[in-house]
């Protein structure tokens, strides 16, 4: 449980830094448009600090205490990830996304890119890993582009 609160903590003071210059960001004077340059980056800073606050609280009543670290095959006993066989992959397929995102495009890279993340990160279930990347591409695409009028990478599709 004391890892968590550390987490919650440090998450809590990088929101507080996130926030802090999201605020610096100047909006345009007389500018029509209701959405303004630090709404986004605003959005992102309260979900952070709403994160680090529910991760710092989210022991329930009924919940059993965390088992000590040696009872949790953690070599280290300090709680985090003993095994990097499963993070390498997945951190190697998001730095494929990253690169691959502006030759590739958006759509496809992305569509690709969540259910293959799923997949290494333990998701047994490409048809709802499939859905839930096609879904979640539409819906950031339609938001950024069609709702806000962001342009994202088209790649070779034009």
């Amino acid at each position: 449980m004391g890892s968590d609160r550390r987490l919650a903590g440090i998450l809590l003071a990088v929101s507080a830094a996130y926030l802090a210059a999201a605020f610096l960001i100047s909006e345009p004077e007389g500018q029509y448009a209701a959405i303004g340059p630090r709404a986004f980056p605003l959005v992102v800073g309260l979900a952070l600090a709403t994160c680090a606050v529910w991760i710092g609280l989210r022991r329930t009543a009924g919940e059993a205490p965390a088992a000590p670290a040696a009872d949790r095959h953690d070599p280290a006993g300090e709680g985090g990830p003993a095994d990097w066989r499963a993070a390498a992959p997945a951190a190697a397929a998001f730095l494929a996304y990253i690169a691959l995102l502006a030759p590739v495009g958006y759509l496809l890279a992305t569509a690709v890119f969540i259910p293959l993340e799923a997949r290494l990160l333990g998701s047994r279930s490409w048809r709802r890993d499939l859905i839930a990347g096609l879904v979640v591409t539409a819906a950031v695409y339609a938001v950024l582009v069609l709702l806000l009028g962001l342009r994202l990478p088209a790649g070779f599709l034009g």
